[in-house]
């Protein structure tokens, strides 16, 4: 037999090989050209090694494609390229909770807007229901699901879905992280992204620190005049505190993404000055006569404060209970920052 139908024999395997390739791989050119080069030189190798007569023969080839395996037993050695995690691999697992996020966080939109809407127009059952935004998101949920299940039978990596230029700045990203001593994801292998804005923190801080000082000294005579003492109290231990939060927080951005574990201190420490303020929401929740309700007297042109009539005390009081389970619940923010502080604790 001529090496002529021999090498068609190779040629139209190799083409099947080809053809039976996940499509993440098919995009890298010289990946698949390397594949099929070992390929073929394993069918050789191996059709002279089962020969009689020392050299490839047409029955020898044959048997030698047979020892491969078929073009599908070969592509899916490609296809078990991630770990698996349920349905869906490990290296897809964080897109895939990622794009449901946004699903959700658009949807959540959608029905608050809708909402507002149908309550402004009078249509309160239409306001009141939410069965089809709750359909919408598990149909969204659904699809979303099976495209990851398939990517993930498929072998693709969030990686194969960026271009050849991105994939070359994320290494260099990763070079000089190493260079500098960041923090590298023990999951992902990539840098841990800056945990905070330093110039974000720092003005952030610098205005929560003013808004202290001002409720510490209220340079407004008139204003302060026309006050209850009591409020004026509770006024500036509350300026005490909002002052020690804005310094701690711009001490935060000076020190910016490094010295993980004295930013978890402060973190804490933030916790504590936020929790503080509850007892003057509480007093202020228990008497609402001393909040003042403050008009301008025309004929006297000065401020006066007229407090608050009884019958909005109920009003006043719930007000202030809301403000009181709200600064139970801000600190938890705190406490979220300070466990995905953690990681960042990682050792290259």
């Amino acid at each position: 037999m001529s090496q002529e139908y021999m090498d068609s024999l190779v040629k139209d395997f190799l083409k099947n090989v080809k053809k039976k390739l996940p499509e993440w791989l098919k995009e890298k050119k010289k990946e698949v050209k390397d594949i099929l080069a070992e390929l073929e030189e394993h069918i050789w190798e191996k059709a002279e090694e089962l020969s009689d007569v020392a050299q490839p023969t047409e029955d020898s080839v044959r048997l030698a494609i047979a020892h491969m395996g078929t073009p599908e037993s070969i592509a899916r050695e490609y296809k078990r390229r991630g770990t698996p995690k349920y349905y869906i691999t490990e290296e897809l697992w964080p897109l895939y909770t990622k794009v449901l996020k946004i699903i959700l966080v658009v949807i959540i939109a959608i029905a608050i807007f809708s909402t507002v809407l149908n309550l402004m127009t009078g249509n309160l059952e239409e306001a009141l229901s939410f069965f089809g935004y709750f359909m919408g998101f598990f149909s969204a949920f659904t699809i979303v699901s099976i495209i990851f299940v398939v990517l993930s039978m498929e072998g693709y990596f969030p990686e194969d879905f960026k271009s050849e230029k991105e994939l070359k700045k994320e290494a260099r990203r990763l070079e000089i992280a190493r260079e500098k001593g960041l923090p590298i994801s023990p999951r992902t292998g990539k840098p841990l992204k800056p945990f905070i804005s330093p110039i974000g923190e720092i003005i952030g801080g610098i205005i929560v620190v003013s808004i202290g000082i001002f409720l510490i000294t209220l340079p407004i005579p008139g204003l302060v005049s026309s006050m209850n003492p009591g409020f004026l109290l509770i006024l500036g231990v509350f300026g005490v505190f909002t002052l020690i939060e804005g310094v701690l927080n711009t001490t935060r951005g000076v020190i910016g993404n490094y010295q993980v574990k004295t930013h978890q201190v402060i973190h804490i420490i933030t916790i504590g000055v936020k929790l503080a303020v509850i007892p003057l929401a509480v007093i202020l929740w228990s008497r609402p006569d001393i909040i003042p309700f403050i008009i301008w007297d025309e004929s006297t042109n000065t401020l006066v404060n007229i407090g608050v009539a009884p019958e909005f005390y109920d009003f006043c009081t719930n007000i202030m209970a809301v403000i009181i389970v709200i600064t139970i619940v801000v600190p938890i923010e705190d406490v979220y920052k300070i466990i995905k502080l953690e990681k960042y604790k990682v050792k290259n």
